[in-house]
């Protein structure tokens, strides 16, 4: 059945808008890293720099609130993925696996800490924006709390431990931990913080079994 106008334009506008978001990424990431508050980030310099005009940016965007939501949304899947991965097993791991895998989200994680921190400041003064951060990270909560559960009833995570409670512990811990600390880490401390996280969760969810 083909489509209908309304939805080939949809479709058009969909693809435009995605193309514009792509094309100012890398420009605001570099403002944050410079200056670090979205806030104070002024928007025609954001679009002199990405070689946009005002009038089309405003076709697809209300304003920065709005392409902050549209920046982050493909940040807070990778976020989602590599937080989850880990725990994505059906057997408990080795040590040694999880220290690698939890090391390889700090990676992951570090790359989008400039937006991710754009983020969590503009939640303070805008109610969607704060519904956006809280049901991302929401995801991985719900997310590391199946995984816990199904551990559980296959045997090889602690029985003793709460699945929600834990994996929201998890989930606010390493999301503080990742902005705080890892993010100003050099290679030598982001291998010791990687390490610190294994231990602590290995002993949580695992028991420290070999």
């Amino acid at each position: 059945m083909p489509l209908s106008q309304e939805e080939v334009e949809a479709r058009r506008f969909a693809a435009r808008k995605r193309e514009i978001t792509e094309r100012l990424l890398p420009v605001v990431e570099q403002k944050l890293t410079e200056d670090g508050s979205y806030v104070n980030l002024r928007l025609d310099q954001i679009l002199q720099e990405a070689l946009l005009s005002r009038s089309t940016f405003y076709r697809y965007f209300r304003d920065k609130s709005e392409l902050l939501l549209a920046l982050i949304d493909p940040v807070l899947d990778d976020v989602r993925v590599a937080a989850t991965r880990p725990l994505d097993r059906t057997s408990a791991p080795t040590y040694e696996e999880l220290s690698t895998d939890l090391r390889r989200n700090s990676d992951i994680y570090r790359r989008h800490i400039p937006l991710l921190n754009a983020l969590v400041e503009m939640s303070y003064s805008d109610p969607q924006i704060r519904a956006h951060f809280h049901q991302g990270f929401a995801g991985v909560h719900e997310t590391i709390s199946r995984q816990i559960a199904y551990g559980q009833d296959a045997g090889f995570i602690r029985p003793d431990i709460r699945a929600p409670q834990t994996a929201a512990w998890i989930t606010w811990m390493a999301e503080r931990g990742m902005t705080q600390l890892v993010a100003t880490a050099d290679t030598v401390e982001r291998d010791r913080l990687a390490d610190s996280l294994a231990t602590m969760v290995w002993y949580t969810l695992y028991g420290g079994q070999s």
